[in-house]
């Protein structure tokens, strides 16, 4: 499949790939996945439900786009998995039909939240789980005065959780963002929740500002998520403040323009800079 910016493709590396596989990551930590059937609605190119296929009895990626689906069904073939064409407000599945949900960056492209809320609760068992995110609309949008022009309606943190708690009678809910990789961690009170510190290089703390908002919603009174804080970390890829020093000076100076809009330089240093505080501890 041809990368346009709507859905991720396996392959792209940087701070996309960080965070998607990190979303599907954090089901398997959270979630025992065992003997389970997980609907992943808005499978996109099927690597998401791939990966949990490899943890749960049956897994069914479904995906509104009829070529998301035929590339799925081709590139990622496994007897509990299968891969179906159809809409978030339709899924085509029964009542009742399945343990888990997962839905990552779905809401956004679309306004019918409730409709697709309602629809999830519909093929979810009485006692099922859904884990959900999709980019918090302050920091993804506004702070940084950016548009995708493939959202149709973000949410705010506070939106976000008020349409999860309409709908399940307990939730949990996380952030996401960058830090040398991706973590997802909890937010709120709850005695549970840890706080991040984040300083920059004037000893400051900063705020940990989500990205992304993740929730896990259920009717299950007995389900508690195993872990705190899933950190998917590939940062063995990402240029350090070294690395990038030996290039500059080794660079010639017709070369430095090179160096510094490579798209591995622009990673690393975005990555990093809430971190730039650490080139001076020796």
């Amino acid at each position: 499949m041809e990368f346009t910016g709507e859905r991720f493709i396996p392959g792209q590396g940087g701070a996309i790939e960080l965070e998607h596989l990190n979303r599907y990551y954090f089901v398997v930590h959270q979630i025992d996945l065992k003997g389970k059937t997980v609907l992943d609605i808005a499978s996109g190119e099927g690597y998401g439900s791939n990966i949990i296929a490899k943890h749960a009895s049956k897994v069914i990626g479904v995906d509104i786009s009829f070529e998301a689906i035929e590339h799925a069904k081709n590139k990622y073939k496994a007897n509990n998995l299968e891969f179906v064409q159809g809409s978030v407000v339709e899924i085509p599945m029964e009542e009742s039909s399945v343990d888990v949900v997962v839905s990552f960056e779905t809401l956004e492209h679309h306004d019918k939240h409730d409709e697709m809320i309602i629809e999830i609760k519909r093929v979810l068992k009485v006692d099922g789980i859904l884990i959900i995110s999709s980019p918090d609309k302050y920091y993804y949008s506004e702070l940084p005065n950016t548009l995708n022009k493939y959202h149709i309606k973000e949410l705010y943190n506070e939106q976000f959780k008020q349409l999860l708690n309409k709908y399940f009678n307990f939730t949990f809910h996380y952030s996401q963002r960058m830090i040398l990789g991706s973590i997802i961690v909890p937010i709120g009170r709850d005695i549970n929740s840890m706080n991040i510190d984040i300083i920059n290089e004037n000893g400051t703390n900063l705020e940990f500002n989500p990205v992304y908002n993740v929730a896990i919603g259920t009717d299950n009174f007995d389900f508690i998520p195993k872990n705190k804080i899933v950190l998917y970390d590939k940062s063995d890829e990402i240029l350090n403040f070294e690395c990038i020093k030996e290039a500059m000076e080794s660079g010639v100076r017709t070369g430095m323009q090179k160096i510094r809009s490579s798209k591995r330089y622009l990673i690393g240093k975005f990555i990093l800079k809430p971190f730039s505080f650490l080139k001076n501890l020796k």
